[in-house]
């Protein structure tokens, strides 16, 4: 039997020194997780010392140092439930107001306690020790209740704000009262377990209250991690939109001194194009890649009202039914005319093509203009542009794609974007 108290006593104090490691580790550093580790620490403490009461005694060493560390144990018990119902105190705080002496009820009480055992020694009215026998005074009951009533209390009020607390930490918290109550009422009655089962329900509804609160903080990481995620695609596709209306609006610039009846053409077709496609410029979500190849070529027909014979344009769909983000390719096929095939005196090919392979899909947007292009290398001229690396972020977070580029100086660019295929 002895070998049984204390093997799980030495056991939960590992259990928590396990818990300890985790919440220093990876838990946010604030005023309710700091409860948490002096609960932590205190019933390490508390049960190596039980541990070590229970072996003393089976020796029949019941002296001196095992009343101190008796009233060490009991005293990191209440020390235990201070620290809770100011853990109870600080965590609603967070979800609602509440006052201040919530947070301070337990404390006048254990210190109370604490007092008690103390001075046990002197009076003798919550345990003496008897030809080298502990034995529970007159008072002992009392004691034990008034660590119970702050449990209780804060039992009743977490039932009072249950509506503020999220269900796996109303489960916990509760878990972490009822247990300890339990085995206290357990003791009360069969004395003989000693103050065993009351530590061991206590380190039991730690871990209870650990593992619920360290699953609340995960949950609460990726739904950060998401915002942030969805954040950077608002910006990012904040920057594209305008862009793109900047180039096709460009594109007809030119035509208006060049030939006013094609920009008059391309006004008609561009203002039928925002009619038919606008929702896609505001989109988050990945689109069907015929629709991207849609947006490309009514881009490239205004460009092509432009530049006239200085650009050709050859299309070598071979794959078309994968997703990809919105306004991923066309920027890609913006560059190729402005940077590449419009920086040749001799004008160029834009040529757009589709595979698909056993593990991704993959689209090439090859030009045979001026090359040399580097994502850093911008002519200054006044306006703003959107970089590459705004197309790679959006695949990468949105369908783990990658952007790849190939530049030479007089034999042009080539940009390969692979998508991942999905698989169940």
């Amino acid at each position: 039997m002895l070998l049984v108290k204390i093997g799980s006593e030495f056991f939960a104090a590992l259990v928590v020194l396990v818990l300890f490691s985790g919440i220093v580790t990876t838990f946010e550093r604030n005023i309710k997780n700091n409860c948490l580790m002096v609960i932590l620490i205190a019933n390490f403490l508390m049960l190596i010392l039980d541990a070590v009461t229970w072996l003393l005694e089976y020796n029949g060493m019941v002296n001196i140092l095992y009343i101190i560390f008796t009233i060490s144990s009991v005293s990191l018990l209440y020390i235990t439930i201070t620290a809770f119902n100011y853990y109870i105190y600080y965590y609603l705080c967070e979800k609602t107001y509440v006052s201040v002496w919530v947070g301070h009820f337990g404390l006048p009480i254990c210190i109370a306690g604490i007092f008690m055992w103390v001075t046990s020694p002197v009076h003798e009215m919550v345990f003496y020790i008897r030809d080298g026998v502990y034995i529970h005074g007159p008072m002992y009951a009392f004691s034990q209740l008034l660590g119970a009533s702050v449990i209780f209390f804060d039992f009743i009020l977490t039932i009072k704000y249950r509506r503020k607390l999220e269900i796996p930490d109303f489960v916990a918290i509760i878990s972490y009262m009822v247990l300890p109550l339990l085995a206290l009422i357990v003791t009360m009655n069969i004395p003989q377990v000693g103050s065993l089962l009351i530590y061991l329900s206590v380190t039991l509804s730690i871990l209870m209250v650990y593992t619920f609160i360290h699953v609340q903080q995960s949950m609460e990481l990726k739904k950060k991690e998401n915002a942030l995620t969805q954040e950077r695609l608002n910006i990012m596709m904040s920057q594209i939109q305008p862009h793109f209306l900047y180039n096709s609006l460009n594109a007809i610039y030119y035509l208006c001194t060049k030939d006013p009846e094609k920009a008059q053409e391309a006004i008609g077709e561009f203002s039928d194009y925002l009619r038919g496609n606008l929702d896609s410029l505001r989109t988050k979500e990945p689109v069907p890649f015929e629709k991207e190849l849609d947006h490309i070529k009514n881009y490239l027909a205004l460009e092509k009202m432009r530049f006239d014979d200085d650009l050709m344009v050859v299309y070598d769909i071979q794959a078309k039914n994968f997703k990809l983000p919105a306004l991923t390719v066309q920027p890609i096929v913006e560059n190729a005319v402005k940077y590449g095939v419009g920086k040749s005196p001799d004008g160029g090919t834009v040529t757009i093509s589709s595979r698909e392979y056993d593990d991704r899909y993959e689209i090439v947007v090859d030009d045979d203009g001026v090359g040399g292009y580097t994502e850093s290398k911008r002519e200054y001229d006044g306006r703003s542009h959107i970089g590459i690396q705004n197309v790679r972020e959006r695949l990468r977070i949105q369908c783990k794609g990658t952007l790849k580029i190939n530049s030479e100086i007089g034999r042009g660019t080539t940009v390969y974007i692979s998508i991942p295929k999905v698989t169940d």
